[in-house]
């Protein structure tokens, strides 16, 4: 056997190679460096978080507001017609398959992490005064930014404008190559300027690895307090225990592929979310749940560009910055992996129907989870307990105090590991998926080598396990995805102009018969 098929790389081309082992001996050294030296590492990459957000957070607050006016006028216009893969494409999954991945991989556990985490930290410690939105109470401020963060704009801001650059350039126009360098063939050819194309996939791969490092992270930690504190387990070695178990499962799922594998592990979490919602629902304090989301609603609506603007420069503190400036940060890392996976699996969609199932509906599904976890934790029977522990033992130690001051929390307790599980699961398998592509140029990479790619994500959640303090993991994102965000700029302008390019040929582009969500599906493979 060729040493090259151990990696499944034998049908790889020098740059191709070079690339996988660059990027996977750089990112195993940082990882063992955690293992070794996790009190250096921490310190490290928290001088890079805050160095990132104090001099860029402004950055990142006025680059999701153009990403948002660019993905609204592209989706509103005639280039909202354009259909992902050609006129004659059709949907090679049903709209709930669908649905289930762009969800499930898109958002993974930081709904119930940042869900407690973030209402929690900003009643604990607020704005400087005065206050963004007058007259509103506290905790209603505090779920509003939630919502602004994650609910809307958020979800508009950085996924679609990478799906739709992918979509339009790579199936759409179909540039030959599966990466993300390709979606810079509009703009500059690879020869024009020698090793950029490689730089950008070396680039594009490490954010990717950051943003999912990142969750992997917080996920770890998360189930460790919970399995600890709510159960009195020997957390640690359990939770490893779990990472094995999940490894197990992910092997299976990389054989499987993506129609079984990836397809079936996102439609069982969206059924076990709903269940663990609808218990919540029925265990929580329910008329303060609702009551809360109803008013923190209103102060979202009403204030939207005020709160998703708000930089406050003449106060003393980086308020400001190390929230929102942190969300949009940790959405650019994930961007670039989530953004080219809804393009993979949205093929024979329109930008269109895109926008309805990676905006419309999540926006929905992730306003109703954002609402009762926040009220649960905000309820004010439980949020001196759970502030407390946050104080303490950091946002895990909160979600797992909520747990043992809410009745039937070991029920719900299950529940969100379950949940949790998996998140990790989903974004392990469309992660490695995305990143082996992105290595080969292939959209069906081969099993080996996605499976040494899980291999290592997989070893990065455990490394995480060994840094005490849990601030060192978000600094991943934040300090990775700088470099990408004028790129964002780029392939949307590149998007662009091939997007011109065949509404022109298309004749303005047909769209008769052309539904709000095609229900249409092909005719089942012999995969299925």
């Amino acid at each position: 056997m060729k040493p090259w098929n151990v990696f499944g790389l034998h049908e790889a081309s020098w740059g191709e190679r070079a690339l996988f082992f660059v990027t996977m001996l750089s990112m195993l050294a940082l990882a063992l460096y955690g293992f070794i030296r996790p009190e250096s590492l921490t310190t490290t990459l928290n001088g890079a978080f805050t160095w990132v957000l104090t001099y860029f957070g402004w950055w990142f607050i006025l680059l999701g507001f153009i990403l948002l006016i660019i993905v609204m006028l592209m989706t509103f216009s005639r280039y909202g017609r354009l259909r992902i893969g050609g006129p004659d494409a059709e949907p090679e999954f049903s709209v709930f398959a669908w649905l289930s991945m762009v969800f499930t991989v898109g958002f993974s556990g930081s709904i119930l992490i940042w869900g407690v985490g973030e209402p929690v930290s900003i009643v604990q410690n607020p704005p400087p005064k005065p206050y963004p939105v007058e007259g509103a109470s506290v905790k209603s401020m505090a779920l509003a930014f939630m919502f602004i963060h994650e609910v809307f704009p958020g979800l508009a801001m950085w996924y679609l404008p990478v799906a739709m650059a992918f979509g339009i350039i790579v199936y759409t126009h179909g540039v030959g190559e599966y990466k993300i360098s390709s979606m810079l063939g509009g703009l500059i050819e690879e020869d024009t300027v020698p090793g950029l194309y490689w730089l950008v996939d070396l680039a594009a791969i490490v954010a990717t690895i950051g943003g999912i490092a990142t969750t992997l992270g917080f996920s770890a930690q998360t189930m460790a307090s919970i399995l600890g504190r709510t159960f009195g387990l020997e957390a640690q070695i359990l939770t490893y225990a779990i990472f094995v178990v999940i490894g197990a499962v992910f092997l299976g799922d990389v054989w499987l592929g993506l129609r079984k594998g990836i397809r079936n592990a996102a439609r069982a979490t969206m059924v076990l979310i709903a269940i663990s919602m609808a218990i919540l629902v029925v265990v929580g304090p329910t008329l303060f749940m609702f009551e809360l989301t109803l008013d923190a609603t209103g102060v979202w609506l009403s204030n939207m560009f005020r709160l998703m603007l708000y930089t406050n420069p003449t106060a003393d503190s980086n308020w400001a910055a190390n929230w929102t400036g942190f969300w949009w940060a940790w959405w650019a890392a994930w961007s670039i992996f989530v953004g080219s996976f809804v393009a993979r699996v949205s093929k024979g969609r329109t930008i269109r129907e895109m926008f309805v199932v990676l905006v419309l509906i999540p926006t929905f599904l992730t306003w109703v989870q954002h609402g009762l976890i926040g009220g649960w934790v905000l309820a004010p029977g439980n949020f001196d307990a759970i502030a407390g522990a946050m104080s303490e033992g950091g946002i895990p130690a909160a979600i797992a105090q909520a747990l043992l001051v809410t009745p039937l929390g070991n029920l719900l307790a299950i529940m969100f590991v379950l949940v949790i599980t998996g998140y990790i699961i989903t974004s392990l398998d469309s992660a490695v998926f995305m990143i082996s592509a992105i290595t080969l140029g292939d959209e069906n990479p081969n099993a080996v080598n996605r499976a040494w790619w899980g291999g290592l994500l997989a070893f990065f959640g455990m490394m995480s396990l060994e840094l005490e303090q849990f601030s060192a993991i978000q600094a991943l994102s934040p300090t990775l995805a700088l470099p990408l965000t004028v790129f964002l700029l780029v392939i949307l302008f590149a998007a662009y102009k091939v997007a011109r390019k065949h509404a022109r040929e298309a004749g303005d582009i047909d769209v008769e018969g052309e539904s709000l969500i095609s229900t249409q599906t092909e005719e089942p493979s012999s995969e299925d």
